[in-house]
């Protein structure tokens, strides 16, 4: 009776080990530093380009240049990270987000250089018998190296998140892995509340000092990210056959890419969530696209309440990170997704349809809260199932579908934003959605996926509710270090 009993406690997970566990927190103390960078540049990159050119077509392009990055090196970036050191891939990742970061600093500077003025033949004044000549600027040469630095920016992220995953499976035991991702969620909206907040007061005072402190976060993130090279746990190397030519290393990287989809088609679980999670984000693009457009051109709301908003989902978040923490584990991850994403497609009918001041604060709050219990589960659910040394290919996969998924939805918006209402824009979105979500909902309980995870071991089906060895693949093998 003693030994079940001592057993069962060394199964409980534990909010202590993971805040007692230094690598972890140095992870993401790196993390926080770096999420409130990236609030305050991307919340200053938005305003500086609405207040340029004022056009909801613009917002869009940019948007979609932010996510094409995720599309075209999620891949990539996930077999990387399941071949090399993932601290390594997130201290490279770390400094091309820097110099990105140097980069608008240098762009702002010269603003008044880049920008083209052309003086068109003006309108008569019959007054004073005058034609009057209005300057009108032309921002090209603004636009184009900030697009790029932003795209360069959002490359080196679609490097860093699979890497970060995949190294906290490492560190963290299993069965805490859902409380290490309430903590990483809480860091992210922590981040979240004192990026946004302080990039509205940046913003509405200077968008130059935004990009200067985007900068250094990038320059002490990097530092803490250095840290876990001496205190952290080194990755099992990996022992692969050299590719002879370009060709076969090539193809090894084809084959690499194709375990990563091969994987999550064994896991029905995670294959429906990345599905429904998937039409998610394709619906949800018309938000991302024309919320900056309803805020400041339908609603008169400046950069500090874009922050404050901002400020309310990041609360929310908080508080439901700290449930999850308390919490420990999630038996039915599936159902809590399928509650989430009902709960967002009610949301986006509000969304579209009011504008009100108050009822706004009421969906940030309630985003928040979906975000979390969005983001938490589906990231444990893959840590749980998948091998160790795949869950870099998984996770870059993840990455993969949903940012194709929310590059078209933002594509399609991009280009009838300018001659469609946000409002019938974001109802037609809304009814995608729900088509999906029922759908959904259907196909999840006749197959059965909302049952409990931990019900029963059932390998590749289910979830193994184990600690597992890596599982050695056909194209490569680990080595496993000395360390503990």
């Amino acid at each position: 009776m003693a030994t079940e009993e001592f057993v069962s406690q060394e199964d409980k997970p534990s909010i202590r080990q993971v805040l007692t566990n230094a690598t972890f927190m140095v992870l993401f103390a790196a993390q926080f530093i770096e999420n409130i960078g990236r609030s305050i540049s991307g919340l200053a990159i938005e305003f500086l380009i609405f207040e340029l050119t004022a056009s909801p077509f613009l917002m869009g392009v940019l948007s979609i240049i932010w996510l094409s990055p995720f599309v075209i090196i999620a891949p990539l970036a996930g077999v990387l990270a399941d071949r090399f050191d993932q601290r390594k891939l997130m201290l490279y990742s770390n400094i091309v987000s820097a110099l990105a970061s140097v980069g608008f600093v240098i762009v702002y500077l010269f603003i008044n250089q880049l920008t083209q003025i052309h003086y068109p033949f003006g309108q008569p004044d019959l007054v004073n018998s005058l034609i009057t000549i209005n300057p009108v600027p032309n921002y090209l040469h603004v636009l184009w190296p900030l697009f790029i630095l932003c795209f360069i920016n959002s490359a080196s992220a679609a490097f860093f998140f699979p890497s970060r995953n995949a190294y906290t499976r490492l560190i963290v035991k299993k069965k805490n892995l859902l409380i290490a991702n309430s903590v990483g969620s809480s860091v992210f909206q922590v981040a979240t509340i004192f990026g946004f907040v302080l990039a509205g007061l940046l913003a509405a005072r200077s968008y130059l000092l935004s990009f200067i402190f985007d900068a250094l976060t990038f320059a002490v993130s990097g530092i803490l990210i250095g840290v876990i090279f001496f205190i952290g746990k080194k990755p099992p190397e990996v022992i692969r056959e050299k590719s002879k030519n370009i060709r076969q290393e090539i193809k090894s990287f084809g084959e690499d890419i194709k375990i990563g989809y091969q994987t999550i088609r064994e896991y029905p679980k995670i294959s429906y969530m990345l599905l429904v999670f998937s039409f998610t984000t394709f619906s949800f693009g018309a938000i991302n696209v024309l919320f900056i457009v309803i805020l400041q051109g339908e609603m008169s709301l400046g950069a500090t309440w874009y922050g404050v908003l901002q400020a309310l989902m990041g609360a929310s978040g908080i508080i439901t990170a700290i449930v999850l923490m308390r919490i420990g584990r999630i038996n039915r991850k599936i159902l809590v997704l399928n509650i989430t994403f009902g709960a967002i497609t009610v949301s986006m009918y509000i969304f579209a349809v009011v504008r009100n001041l108050y009822v706004m604060m009421a969906i940030m709050f309630g985003y928040g809260i979906m975000a979390v219990c969005l983001n938490v589960p589906s990231s444990t659910l893959i840590q749980e199932s998948v091998p160790y040394e795949k869950q870099g290919r998984v996770f870059g996969t993840q990455q993969l579908l949903q940012g194709v998924a929310q590059l078209l939805g933002m594509g399609i918006v991009s280009l009838i934003a300018e001659y469609v209402l946000p409002m019938y824009v974001l109802l037609t979105s809304s009814g995608i959605l729900t088509i999906a979500i029922i759908f959904g909902i259907i196909y999840s309980g006749r197959r059965g996926l909302m049952g409990s995870d931990y019900s029963e071991e059932v390998s590749p089906k289910g979830i193994l509710d184990m600690e597992t060895e890596p599982v050695l693949t056909s194209t490569s093998h680990l080595e496993l270090s000395n360390e503990d």
